[in-house]
């Protein structure tokens, strides 16, 4: 992808933000391709024809601050790879965490919409890499496309909504890795 594609928004569509934070208490995170994070989430942004211009945060973080998010939000204790925070949809434009509106690029009256916040674990990333036997790239990039999923509303507690989220999954990572659709 290259710069005015990072800049505008995947392949030209409404303009997608996305902001990558990396826990400083994990190393590890430092060497994670932040580019490759945010084009994940427009990735998958577009094949859903999200059409409004939208923003989407991203912490790469650790097992202990992971779990502590996993108990706190989720009532489980242990560390997992991925969480997703979906915004309040009742708002379509919510505010960035400073109080200001994020807004369309140069554009400050075109707010953006909020979808919400995922948090990944790069220790998780790195252990499902190896017990997949997949580039740790490849993993990082379809836990963030999982995790958009569930902020666009998507789920997987039925084997019907596993397939449809799990087929999305395996198309845009196709997609992002410039593989041909089987």
């Amino acid at each position: 992808m290259d710069e005015d594609e990072a800049q505008d928004g995947w392949r030209g569509c409404a303009a997608y933000q996305v902001a990558v934070e990396v826990d400083e208490a994990v190393p590890e995170a430092v060497s994670v391709d932040l580019r490759l994070v945010e084009s994940a989430v427009m990735c998958i942004l577009a094949r859903e024809d999200v059409a409004v211009a939208t923003s989407v945060n991203v912490l790469l973080t650790g097992d202990d601050r992971i779990r502590g998010l996993n108990r706190r939000f989720a009532n489980d204790d242990y560390a997992t790879d991925v969480l997703a925070f979906p915004a309040d949809m009742d708002d379509a434009f919510l505010s960035m965490s400073d109080g200001t509106p994020s807004t369309n690029g140069d554009d400050a009256s075109q707010p953006r919409w909020y979808l919400g916040d995922i948090a990944l674990s790069v220790h998780q990333v790195a252990r499902q890499a190896v017990q997949q036997g997949v580039a740790m790239e490849r993993e990082l990039a379809m836990l963030t496309i999982h995790g958009t999923l569930h902020l666009l509303g998507y789920d997987h507690a039925t084997p019907d909504e596993e397939r449809e989220m799990f087929g999305k999954t395996d198309a845009a990572l196709s997609e992002l890795f410039g593989e041909s659709a089987s």
